[in-house]
Parts: C-alpha cells; structure tokens; sequence
C-alpha cells in the first residue's frame, strides 16, 4: 500500500492517542478496544505540538498515514488530538467524531474510559459502522 492510502474495504476505528500506550492512564480499556480486529491506534507525535503547529502540520500528516482500511469513526483522548481528527474527518467525511474523555459536544459518541466499566456502548456503535468489533457476533470469514 502506498503512503496516504487506504484501503476501502476495511471499516476502521482510529484511536488518536494522546501519549505512548505504556504511558497512557486508561490503558487497559484502550487495549481491549485494540483486541478488535477493525480497531488500529495512531500514535503521538515524538515532539509536542502547538496547537497551531498541529493545525499546520496535520494534512500533510494524514496524507502520509498507511493505514490497513479506511477510517469511520476517530477517536480522540485530548484536545491536542483535534488538528489530526478534523484533518481525517476532512478526508474521510463519512467518519464519526468520536470523545475517549470528557462529553464534547462536537462528539458524536462519547465514552470516558476514565469512568467507563463497561465498553459495550462502544463495541456496539462499532457494529454499527461496519467496524468489526469481534464481539457482537461481528466475526467476518474470509
């Protein structure tokens, strides 16, 4: 696959994260949203942005993102993660804006893994954008 491409026949979840996986407070729900065949995680950059640096910077960053599908729902765990979000909302206007934190009102899902016990709310939404959960009877043979 060639950079900035997708494939699109793959439904994903993006997972904007906010920091490296080991560093992450809510880890272990944002693993188990890994354990999801249709779920990938984007990892931050190595250097912090400004806000208006990640603005100028996130086109080009999408165009340069390999990804093993395309993307229907993007979810973010901080505000830092906007630039990227609404630049792969631009590409991909069909995606849902997704909130991992705090209700946003610009969210069209909200799920505080930090308060969260139960992520079905999350699996299901998912199912019903095509984003294979392997749970929910999602499991797809090829």
């Amino acid at each position: 696959m060639r950079r900035g491409s997708f494939d699109d026949s793959r439904p994903l979840l993006l997972i904007l994260l906010p920091v490296t996986l080991e560093d992450f407070a809510q880890r272990e729900p944002v693993e188990q949203l890994l354990g999801a065949p249709g779920v990938v995680a984007v990892d931050p950059p190595r250097v912090p942005l400004s806000v208006t640096l990640a603005q100028a910077v996130a086109k080009r960053q999408v165009k340069r993102l390999r990804l093993p599908g395309y993307p229907r729902a993007i979810a973010i765990c901080d505000e830092r993660q906007l630039p990227l979000a609404a630049a792969l909302i631009e590409r991909h206007p069909e995606a849902e804006l997704w909130s991992l934190s705090a209700h946003r009102p610009d969210a069209d899902f909200t799920l505080d893994l930090a308060t969260a016990t139960d992520l079905r709310p999350a699996w299901e939404r998912m199912e019903r954008l095509g984003v294979e959960s392997g749970r929910l009877g999602s499991e797809r043979v090829l």
